[in-house]
């Protein structure tokens, strides 16, 4: 099947409550600079002429009225503030859109990703494909991702794709980079249904697992899928491209709020690892 931007969804999530009109005030105001990163990248998608979908939790009025006013998006409202609950919320919609072959689940600031589109959708729209998971060329990885993201992430990457290895999911393949985020699934509805699904740690009805972590947070609609498809032998498929961080959100990640976001990428790391960890022992054991 040839590549039509028609085929094609893409869905986000937004959440920012704290978002103003105008000029930025401050590279502390993080909710500032992604919910302007996120409008950009919805006024070139669609200017591009993808299908765009984008489940709000509840961002400050000023941000909802000119989501709402931006020509080709379809804005929903959820009523978690959830991730996963956005995600879900986000790719069933887009699902159920005519035509729609191939669904693109990505964080809505990675505007470089726009780039790299027919690219990473191809694989899927010719049927090659159930899933593709985007992979950053490692230079502009490191180039332009914040030093402390950059090894955070390449050291989750290494330890993730270990142990799948060594749980023999992964085989002969090559390394996934499953902290970058983006995933290109199939519209069929066993693939989608993995990203639809909710999912538990506990195997008894002790549900004390799930209380202590939040596997909405990630693991339910970025990673959890990714093992079950590699499980069920999906095709997986592995794609770099040439992605580069905003200049501006690197700025706000290391000049305005460095201590919060190197404590987020050490907690985010920890609770995914260990999240996969309890959840292979569940898919293992047949429960």
């Amino acid at each position: 099947m040839t590549a039509n931007y028609s085929n094609i969804a893409i869905a986000v999530i937004t959440y920012f409550p704290k978002w103003y009109k105008g000029k930025l005030r401050s590279l502390k105001h993080t909710d500032k600079v992604r919910g302007d990163l996120t409008i950009e990248f919805i006024k070139k998608a669609t200017k591009l002429g993808y299908r765009l979908v984008a489940s709000d939790g509840k961002s400050a009025k000023t941000f909802r009225k000119t989501l709402a006013r931006l020509p080709g998006l379809i804005l929903t409202t959820r009523h978690s503030p959830n991730r996963s609950t956005g995600r879900r919320q986000a790719v069933i919609k887009a699902s159920r859109m005519p035509n729609v072959k191939a669904i693109v689940l990505t964080e809505s600031e990675k505007i470089s990703l726009l780039d790299s589109i027919t690219k990473i959708t191809k694989p899927v729209l010719e049927g090659k494909a159930d899933m593709v998971i985007p992979k950053r060329n490692p230079e502009l990885f490191r180039k332009t991702h914040p030093l402390y993201m950059y090894e955070s992430e390449t050291e989750g990457n290494k330890i993730y794709n270990e142990v799948l290895r060594t749980n023999n999911l992964l085989r002969n393949r090559e390394d996934f980079d499953l902290f970058f985020g983006p995933r290109v699934i199939a519209n069929k509805k066993q693939v989608v249904n993995l990203f639809t699904n909710k999912y538990r740690l506990s195997i008894s009805k002790n549900a004390y697992l799930d209380s202590y972590f939040n596997l909405e947070d990630y693991s339910a609609t970025q990673y959890f899928p990714v093992v079950l498809a590699l499980k069920k032998k999906f095709k997986v498929e592995s794609m770099e491209i040439n992605f580069s961080y905003s200049a501006i959100h690197r700025q706000n990640e290391e000049k305005g709020n460095l201590s919060h976001f190197e404590e987020k990428r050490r907690f985010q790391k920890m609770s995914i690892l260990i999240e996969l960890l309890y959840f292979l022992s569940k898919i293992n054991s047949g429960k």
